[in-house]
C-alpha cells in the first residue's frame, strides 16, 4: 500500500506567520488579560449592528436583568 502525502492545513487568515513574528499574538493575549473577568461590570461601549450599521450601546441593552455577552472565535 502506498502512502500519500498529507497537505499542510491552511491558516484561517493570510500572513499569520508575519503576524506572530511581529508579536501580534502577544498583544492579543495582553488585551485579553486586561479585559473584564466574569462577575465584573464591563465598561460601556458601542458596536455597529450587522443589519444596518447603526450603533448598539451596551448601556442601552442593560436593563433590570443581567446581560451576558460572549465574544470569541472558534477557529
Amino acid at each position: 500500500m502506498r502512502k500519500t502525502a498529507t497537505a499542510r492545513p491552511a491558516y484561517n487568515y493570510p500572513r499569520f506567520d508575519e503576524y506572530v513574528a511581529a508579536g501580534g499574538d502577544r498583544a492579543d493575549e495582553g488585551a485579553f488579560r486586561a479585559s473584564p473577568w466574569a462577575g465584573q461590570r464591563a465598561p460601556d461601549f458601542t458596536l455597529p449592528r450587522l443589519g444596518d450599521g447603526a450603533g448598539a450601546r451596551l448601556s442601552d441593552l442593560w436593563r433590570s436583568r443581567p446581560l451576558v455577552m460572549e465574544f470569541g472565535s472558534f477557529t
